[in-house]
């Protein structure tokens, strides 16, 4: 971060292009102005920091000069080697007080070398308060050098920035430094040097250019010079090596063309305000495949009824390196040519799509979109499901040709050939009668593809487009058909589910690495007919990326039905804590569901945002537990007023964690599944030592009593027999019941043979256990919770939340809070038992398939009297005033209407909170923090 020779003792008057002293690094160690180091919230930074004086001056590293920076330890984190809670960093030997003798390593680079003079100060963009990449340095240089090259190629050649940093010979706009001032100050109005833009938004005038600039700019030597030094590689290395000559490096590697095509003047793009009810639409103008990519953009309103015809794009950007230009033909008919950066992909993408003598119409939302207009990017994104819905196809871009990319989609292709696929029950028959006693057909058989094959479909399906958020919710749009490219071979999307439908049902080979994992991920996209609920859809998604976390919610919500989006709208002004708690909110007092807690889980690093938001940032190590009633039909209540970090709700104690036991570690590679089926013996292995565990330390529990309590639980209870019809992907209960005595038997032989016919049986325990810790209440329930679920902690069942939730008191005496630790299961406390007691011993909860609607719904059936009922037996009479409403759908759910009131509702009266009290239930308040 440059050299330490300058001792002066205080801030330099001249500035870099980061509005930073250029000797600020030298006085006092720290790159970054004092202000924000001082002031902004250092777990939201990127910073490179060597030394951070200490503010005792009685210590040898006392801030004894005035432009020192002045920082207590509870405002930095640790990253070199030694971990920990910051606040805790007293207790490390060597960081004792406020001094800190060891180097503390953030990220953040080349601020100054880069250019990054414009999104680093753009207010709630700001590079120094939401950085784009949180402490990843590989990101972050990434990221950096594509700013350095549009940055450069943005301005006009009087206007382009070069380094200064750490230059005394750089001229003009001196001001007088910042000492020690409170936040309370006015926001300094920074003025730029050398062609940057500071706080103020100015943008330097060419008197302040930067000497060794004067008379360089672009010339075509130096691009030549630079071109044939590896262009477009590194090139932060190679500016900060050659020290001069950056705005004509720069622009070079932008445009990505030799030092000749340098003389032509290039016009940075700049999109044109798009009304709220149009769209752009790309036009790719015709041309040899290595020729220049030409397009013009025009604004067309998009009317789902008579749409404009135009095929939609879903691709990856593939890092935000901006390494090439397309030209822009100028909307006013002129000769001038605007050129605008677009990622290495989806210039390959257009090449690829482009046609040789007919133009193309595309929507493409890197260009179509203005993403550096945060209103327009939030109602175009409000609008994609219309603007995928009505476009005339969809094109899938894998990126071009590699790994053996066409000899795997000849492969899937020539499957999908063989079969016909019901998708209502998702059965696969022959397509024609030679192939029904093919191998093509056999789903306990592998696929007849050689090894190379296999392992080219493994590479094509770890393609980054599988991996990235946005195109689920692309290809579930595509109602008029997705076509999916690799390089110049195709296949229909509809090819393609077929083929990893039978991929993901068959037996797979074992030599083949990452076969599993990638096929499920692949399926996981391709069965999307039905619209979840937004929870399920959060959680299906839960391991795609996406460059915004922001986008975990608005990049979904066009899976889910309207009624289900819980208001949420994108709107790119609100920080990802706002995008994360106002889903919250909503869903709790709009849509009146508290259900979405259910998705919170407690982690190491808690971060900024409450325990009762659900973090979609992190990923859960728990699968979401299924068919939870422990609410049953209640409404929640909840209070929250605007801006609070605390949820209050209501709900019951149930009990408290006497004894809680991790079942799995946190290395699960050692089970990790081939086909649908964990690794037997090691599962067998981790199975015995909990049911040891649970034999050996619970003399609370009788183990042989609560045999069949502590199987349906590590099962979650999901036996076929739960569902009617019954659903045979569900394990059967008294089967496996039988293998599950056998297993915790000493005297049980653990043969191949047998723990092959407990496959099923370790399949669900493996999926259940992930994650999860089992737990024994002090009233001797058993159950599973999150595995930083411990002692002490309390299950509790919320109204209007399905699953019994963990949730710990807080450390501060003063006040009763909790902290959510995450859902549970509980068993005999997932149906209702905690307001309503037991279901009597003839009756049973199932899920009940309706034809009509395609959906399991809550049924009871007394088994003596083969009688069904859609009413809880459990309930009493309607409270005074209310009454049963009929409706059409009435034989899967009621529905009450309030006499008194005149309203109707979904939710059972007899579970509001006013007859409950009248019940006598015993109901606690939560504050939850």
């Amino acid at each position: 971060m440059g050299d330490r020779s300058d001792q002066g003792g205080v801030d330099d008057p001249k500035q870099s292009a980061c509005g930073i002293p250029h000797n600020a690094y030298s006085i006092s160690h720290v790159a970054i102005h004092p202000y924000w180091l001082k002031y902004a919230p250092l777990d939201h930074m990127m910073l490179k920091v060597t030394d951070i004086c200490s503010t005792d001056p009685s210590k040898p590293n006392s801030c004894r000069q005035p432009g020192d920076i002045k920082i207590d330890r509870t405002k930095a984190k640790i990253w070199s080697g030694q971990g920990g809670d910051p606040r805790q960093a007293k207790d490390i030997p060597g960081l004792g007080g406020d001094a800190w003798d060891k180097p503390t390593i953030w990220f953040f680079r080349h601020c100054w070398a880069d250019g990054m003079m414009q999104d680093a100060y753009d207010h709630d963009q700001n590079w120094f308060a939401r950085p784009k990449f949180y402490n990843n340095l590989g990101q972050t240089m990434d990221f950096a050098t594509s700013r350095y090259r549009i940055n450069q190629v943005r301005f006009p050649e009087s206007q382009r920035h070069s380094n200064c940093a750490y230059n005394t010979s750089c001229q003009g706009n001196a001001i007088e430094p910042y000492r020690d001032w409170s936040p309370s100050s006015p926001e300094p109005a920074w003025e730029p040097i050398c062609g940057g833009q500071g706080f103020s938004g100015k943008l330097a005038p060419p008197s302040t250019q930067c000497p060794e600039m004067q008379g360089v700019g672009g010339t075509p030597d130096t691009a030549a010079a630079f071109h044939q030094s590896d262009l477009g590689h590194d090139i932060v290395r190679q500016v900060e090596s050659q020290g001069q000559n950056r705005a004509g490096v720069a622009a070079a590697a932008a445009a990505g063309v030799s030092g000749n095509r340098l003389q032509q003047q290039f016009v940075m793009y700049i999109h044109q305000t798009l009304d709220e009810q149009c769209i752009r639409i790309l036009t790719l103008s015709p041309g040899p495949f290595e020729s220049d990519l030409h397009i013009s953009l025009n604004h067309t309103r998009l009317d789902a009824r008579d749409p404009p015809g135009y095929e939609a794009l879903s691709y990856t950007w593939g890092g935000n390196h901006l390494s090439h230009i397309v030209l822009v033909d100028s909307e006013d008919g002129g000769q001038q040519q605007q050129s605008l950066p677009v990622t290495e992909n989806l210039h390959a993408a257009l090449l690829h799509l482009r046609d040789t003598s007919s133009p193309r119409t595309l929507w493409i939302d890197a260009i179509c979109i203005n993403q550096d207009d945060k209103e327009e990017r939030s109602r175009q994104v409000a609008r994609m499901g219309d603007i995928y819905k009505s476009a005339a196809k969809v094109i899938i871009w894998l990126g071009p040709e590699g790994g053996n990319s066409t000899a795997a989609i000849h492969a899937l292709e020539e499957l999908a050939s063989k079969i016909n696929v019901d998708w209502t029950h998702y059965t696969i028959s022959a397509a024609n009668q030679e192939d029904i006693r093919s191998d093509w057909l056999d789903l306990t058989q592998h696929a007849p593809f050689d090894d190379e094959t296999w392992f080219s479909v493994v590479r094509l399906l770890n393609r980054s487009w599988f991996s990235r958020l946005w195109i689920w919710q692309e290809v579930f749009l595509a109602h008029k058909g997705a076509t999916m490219i690799c390089g110049h071979s195709t296949i229909s999307w509809e090819q393609f589910r077929k083929a990893i439908l039978s991929l993901y049902r068959r037996r797979k080979p074992d030599r083949v690495p990452d076969l599993h994992r990638t096929v499920t991920r692949a399926w996981q996209i391709c069965n999307l007919n039905d619209q979840p609920s937004l929870r399920t859809i959060l959680r299906r998604t839960k391991d795609a990326k996406c460059s915004d976390q922001r986008d975990r919610i608005y990049g979904v919500l066009n899976l889910v039905k309207e009624d289900e989006r819980h208001g949420i709208q994108p709107d790119y002004t609100k920080t990802t804590l706002e995008v994360f708690r106002d889903m919250m909110v909503n869903s709790i007092f709009e849509y009146g569901d508290l259900t979405l807690l259910t998705c919170c889980e407690l982690h190491d690093e808690r971060g900024d945002i409450p325990s009762w938001v659900p973090n979609w940032s992190v990923s859960r190590k728990c699968k979401e537990i299924w068919g939870a009633r422990a609410c049953w039909n209640s409404l929640p209540q909840a209070k929250y007023k605007d801006g609070d970090a605390h949820l209050n709700v209501i709900g019951r104690r149930v009990g408290t964690i006497l004894r809680a036991q991790q079942i799995l570690t946190d290395d699960s590679s050692s089970l990790a599944s081939v086909g649908k089926v964990p690794q037997l013996r090691e599962t067998y292995a981790a199975l015995k030592g909990l049911t040891s565990w649970l034999r050996d330390q619970l003399e609370i529990l009788d183990f042989d009593e609560q045999l069949e309590s502590i199987y349906r639980t590590i099962c979650g209870n999901e036996f076929s027999h739960r569902y009617e019809p019954v659903n045979e992907n569900h394990i059967d209960f008294r089967e496996s019941l039988a293998h599950f005595r056998a297993l915790v038997d000493p005297k049980t032989d653990p043969t191949h043979d047998f723990l092959k016919s407990c496959a099923m049986l370790f399949d669900a325990f493996y999926n259940n256990a992930l994650g999860r810790s089992f737990i024994v209440t002090a009233d001797s329930h058993v159950g599973l919770a999150p595995k930083t679920a411990r002692e002490g902690d309390i299950v509790a069942v919320l109204l209007g939340c399905q699953s019994p939730i963990i949730l710990r008191p807080s450390e501060d005496d003063d006040e009763e809070e909790y902290l959510v630790i995450g859902e549970a299961y509980v068993h005999g406390l997932m149906t209702g038992e905690a307001f309503l007691g037991p279901l009597s011993s003839n009756w049973q909860r199932v899920a009940r398939y309706d034809e009509s609607t395609g959906i399991s719904w809550d049924a009871f059936i007394d088994r003596g009297r083969s009688v069904w009922q859609v009413e809880d037996p459990r309930l009493g009479p309607l409270p005074e005033g209310w009454v049963e409403e009929k409706h059409a759908m009435q034989h899967i759910f009621a529905r009450y209407r309030n006499l008194v009131e005149g309203y109707a509702s979904i939710y059972d009266p007899r579970m509001m909170l006013f007859a409950l009290r009248a019940r006598k239930v015993e109901l606690y308040d939560f504050k939850l923090i």
